[in-house]
């Protein structure tokens, strides 16, 4: 019987040196956001994915806790998707549209 209780014992310390271990190396690696990020998406023609990809983006910055907007890219949008992007922006506020030259002024 004691050496049953031993090795639980034994197992759950392991289990919980492994534990701490694993929060002391993620809170070593893991560094505050330094860098600007920007999420870019290149968009042409109808677009048809691009509420997807705007929840989805949107989704991932919330599962990573990050800030970062989210520029649709006026690649030669068709004007229904350029309607869409603006009611996008509306519903969405990090989300902007930008055309290929407001990109490059956007970096400056």
């Amino acid at each position: 019987m004691t050496l049953l209780q031993d090795g639980l014992i034994a197992l759950l310390a392991a289990v919980g040196a492994v534990a701490l271990l694993w929060l002391v190396v993620t809170a070593l690696v893991r560094r505050p956001e330094d860098l600007p990020v920007v999420l870019m998406v290149p968009l042409r023609g109808k677009a048809e994915q691009m509420e997807y990809i705007v929840r989805t983006l949107e989704l991932r910055r919330s599962r990573t806790g990050s800030r970062a907007p989210i520029v649709l890219v006026d690649a030669g949008l068709a004007p229904d998707a350029c309607r869409r992007a603006r009611l996008l922006m509306g519903d969405h506020p990090d989300v902007l549209l930008m055309s290929a030259a407001e990109v490059s002024k956007f970096w400056e």
